[in-house]
């Protein structure tokens, strides 16, 4: 895209979106606005956690969150979906298309819905 928007036609809006983990992710921020890494890594564990109808650990949440620190925040923000603040450690989603939103809570929903 020229404006630096992402575009639902955009490869690398595709690729963010291909993982339950990054869509989970973009929900949150799209909920509750900006969080810490620390906050978005508590929130994913439960929800795996609920999901598998198990409790996180500490050492679940230590592996989400350094795979948020190593894979998944660098490739949503590459799509320009996320921007983060290194010094006060926050993560915040981008102004997205609102065809854009609705996929990421649609998507998000469906999944919840199908899990439960």
């Amino acid at each position: 895209s020229t404006d630096g928007v992402p575009r639902l036609s955009d490869d690398r809006l595709y690729r963010a979106l291909a993982s339950t983990r990054r869509r989970r992710l973009l929900y949150l921020l799209l909920e509750e606005g900006a969080c810490t890494v620390d906050t978005i890594a508590t929130v994913l564990t439960g929800w795996n956690a609920t999901e598998a109808g198990t409790m996180g650990s500490p050492d679940d949440r230590e592996q989400i969150r350094i795979s948020l620190e190593h894979v998944h925040l660098p490739l949503l923000a590459e799509a320009g979906l996320i921007t983060r603040d290194r010094g006060e450690g926050t993560v915040d989603i981008e102004p997205l298309d609102g065809a854009i939103r609705d996929l990421i809570r649609r998507s998000v929903d469906a999944e919840s819905r199908s899990t439960n």
